[in-house]
């Protein structure tokens, strides 16, 4: 089996362009962006891949909890905790597909559709493998040790890999790594489509483009409120997971239209902050009051709400309307989707003010965040574990934060020995083509001296 490092390397190429070696002698990633005028949104995309772990390191505390994932433990409930873990849930997805839609989009313009798509299918897919194949099997171990120790399973069940009474149900599937699954398919068919969306004009992208890919989010979060308000797994694109975040892919992509160097979302991005703010705040509220007024999630039969019945003992109707009745999803579904894209373009739009470069931490973060992504599911896990049954006096807070830091510390040091053991390989092979051999006529002269 190949080594962590080793491993690390091959994923780190996927974001990497390069390293460099400073004036004073330290190795130091260069900046994956052609020009400082998108530095901000490297720096917003390092900042979103730390909430993505703060985000799963908040899954044990929050109540009402995710229906639908499957966790290795659950520990003692946080008010404070809740309302970050779904403000953070809200919006964070939105921000990535976003922007890989944008740069997916630039990238095209520059270079031509398959040639972009072909190489990025490699660059994910290689990576996807790689953590299907080796981290996927480990993760499932880390749930293992979590449930025997909450009693949850057997040892025996275990080793069959059969259990009772469904609660596997939501185990099987590619966990965190769907992300990458999800977004080769949208450049795929970016690539079919693209030299037809080239032709349209910056009047049928607002009056039509936009506004039908926000009708396709709300309907498929009104049919399935458990794209955000819960969780759908599975080996295969899930269709409403897929059309709400190819929604948002495609709404980066026709911005980039509209706005190619983002100087139009960087004038208005600070003055979509407050409202951004004020939806972010009513759109999480609701969700959790309906949550709440729907009972846990685990009373509900198929991990969701879209076709599921209610239980014995659970009210079905709140404010005159059915909690699972379409008006009430649908008014869920569009204070959702209008906060989370208001503030994922507010987000974008202050980043881009930045045009300086990115001092060396935050350049370091941005460079490392794919491998912050990738690897940080099983570290944050099993710190969880480790709290809940080592320190169980501690504050939820305090279990958060030390698997936050825990979770973003193993992809980023790893990363950093990913670069520098390549950068040495690299070279030590420079020093080896760099040795000068002598010619065949001045070895003949040389032999004859000695002689």
């Amino acid at each position: 089996m190949p080594s962590t490092i080793t491993i690390a390397a091959t994923l780190s190429s996927v974001t990497e362009r390069g390293v460099v070696r400073t004036p004073h002698g330290h190795l130091r990633r260069a900046m994956p962006v052609p020009t400082p005028h998108f530095a901000g949104i490297d720096a917003l995309r390092a900042v979103a891949a730390v909430a993505v772990v703060l985000l799963h390191a908040c899954v044990p505390y929050a109540r009402p909890s995710m229906a639908g994932l499957s966790w290795s433990v659950h520990d003692t409930t946080s008010s404070a905790i809740t309302v970050l873990f779904w403000a953070i849930e809200l919006v964070i997805m939105p921000i990535f597909l976003v922007i890989a839609g944008f740069f997916a989009a630039r990238s095209i313009t520059a270079r031509g559709g398959w040639s972009v798509t072909i190489d990025r299918l490699r660059r994910l897919g290689r990576p996807l493998l790689l953590a299907m194949v080796f981290l996927l099997p480990v993760e499932f171990y880390i749930w293992m040790l979590g449930w025997l120790a909450d009693g949850v399973v057997s040892w025996r069940s275990v080793r069959r890999i059969k259990f009772e009474a469904g609660i596997d149900r939501n185990l099987w599937g590619l966990s965190h790594l769907w992300f990458l699954q999800y977004l080769m398919t949208y450049l795929v068919i970016l690539a079919v489509v693209w030299p037809r969306l080239r032709s349209w004009s910056g009047r049928s992208i607002a009056r039509y483009g936009l506004p039908c890919l926000f009708a396709a989010a709300v309907i498929s979060l009104a049919m399935r409120p458990e794209v955000v308000w819960g969780f759908q797994h599975s080996f295969l694109p899930v269709l409403s997971k897929w059309i709400y975040s190819g929604a948002f892919f495609a709404t980066g992509v026709l911005w980039f239209q509209l706005d190619p160097q983002l100087t139009r979302i960087a004038a208005g991005g600070q003055r979509l902050l407050g409202p951004g703010a004020l939806l972010g705040v009513a759109a999480v509220s609701m969700g959790i009051w309906w949550l709440d007024a729907a009972g846990e999630p685990q009373a509900w039969l198929h991990g969701g709400w879209g076709d599921a019945s209610m239980t014995e003992g659970i009210p079905t109707r709140l404010g005159g309307f059915p909690i699972g009745g379409v008006w009430m999803r649908s008014g869920l579904a569009f204070l959702t989707v209008t906060a989370a894209a208001v503030l994922t373009f507010a987000f974008i739009g202050v980043a881009s003010t930045r045009i300086r470069p990115l001092g060396p931490l935050m350049s370091s973060l941005a460079a490392g965040s794919f491998l912050i992504y990738l690897l940080h599911h099983p570290v944050v896990s099993l710190v969880h574990i480790a709290s809940k049954f080592g320190l169980p006096g501690i504050s939820p807070l305090a279990k958060v934060t030390l698997a936050t830091t825990l979770g973003v510390a193993a992809g980023w040091s790893v990363s950093w020995l990913a670069v520098r053991r390549r950068l040495e390989t690299e070279e030590r092979t420079d020093a080896t083509r760099s040795i000068p051999f002598p010619r065949a006529d001045e070895a003949g002269e040389q032999s004859t001296k000695a002689a």
